[in-house]
């Protein structure tokens, strides 16, 4: 077998190879295989599920959502509602007794 260099198309699969690239973007081929089946595939790179929830990922790994803010419960968002208006409460009473 002639000796590739890109571009042109892979002699394994016949996909196209741009200039400068050192593997077929499509089966693996490259200089070091010789071009051909024996290349190594991109098989077993340990990826996620296509039918991984990324949401979730990021939400059971930061307890935060997707732009990494920290997601608040109802419950304690109504916490900290309730104690800011009571606070705002005091302090008009305090400013008013005066």
């Amino acid at each position: 077998m002639a000796r590739f260099k890109p571009p042109g198309q892979c002699p394994n699969c016949g996909e196209w190879v741009p200039r400068g690239a050192v593997a077929c973007d499509d089966c693996g081929s490259c200089s070091k295989s010789g071009w051909n089946e024996a290349a190594e595939t991109y098989d077993g790179l340990d990826l996620p599920d296509e039918d991984f929830d990324y949401d979730d990922f990021i939400q059971r790994e930061f307890g935060a959502d997707r732009e990494g803010r920290a997601s608040l419960s109802k419950e304690t968002l109504w916490k900290i509602v309730a104690a800011v208006l009571l606070a705002v409460m005091v302090l008009g009473y305090l400013l008013s007794a005066r």
